[in-house]
């Protein structure tokens, strides 16, 4: 079995990043009518890039999808995006990039993220992972959407 792994993303990568993120973010645009902010943006991509945090999973000579880190200060990171395409999805993938991710950044003792609150499988993934959930936001009071918020303090 090919092993994954996290590549540093560069601004070439910007486009298929983009690509990427559509294809495995199309469940959640059938789900709730649209995607996660700025996924179809290619310069969104590349400002992401261009911060120094986006990295591209590999698995074998494949890329997989793709994970954004934003430093929030010297002990806490927030996953952005996480996001693998449906071909490679139930590889295992997924937990062995969250534990390279965060040896990345040993000085790193509290981790955070959102997920969509009918994301059930990505509720278990975490939870496996040891995130525990925190809090629900509702980004807009005028639709039915919720995330709910999950951290992992080490």
């Amino acid at each position: 079995m090919p092993k994954s792994r996290l590549v540093l993303a560069s601004a070439e990568d910007a486009l298929q990043l983009k690509n990427l993120a559509v294809d495995a973010f199309q469940a959640d645009f059938e789900q709730y009518g649209s995607f996660p902010p700025h996924i179809e943006s290619t310069a969104w991509h590349l400002q992401s890039v261009e911060a120094g945090h986006y990295y591209l999973i590999k698995y074998g000579d494949e890329v997989a999808g793709g994970i954004l880190a934003v430093i929030k200060n010297h002990q806490e990171i927030e996953i952005k995006y996480f996001f693998i395409t449906p071909d490679f999805q139930d590889k295992r993938i997924g937990s062995q990039v969250v534990k390279q991710l965060e040896s990345h950044y040993p000085r790193v003792t509290c981790w955070s993220l959102v997920t969509p609150f009918k994301a059930f499988r990505n509720h278990h993934f975490y939870e496996k992972l040891g995130y525990v959930k925190v809090g629900e936001v509702q980004p807009d009071i005028n639709e039915p959407f919720w995330l709910f918020e999950y951290q992992k303090t080490i």
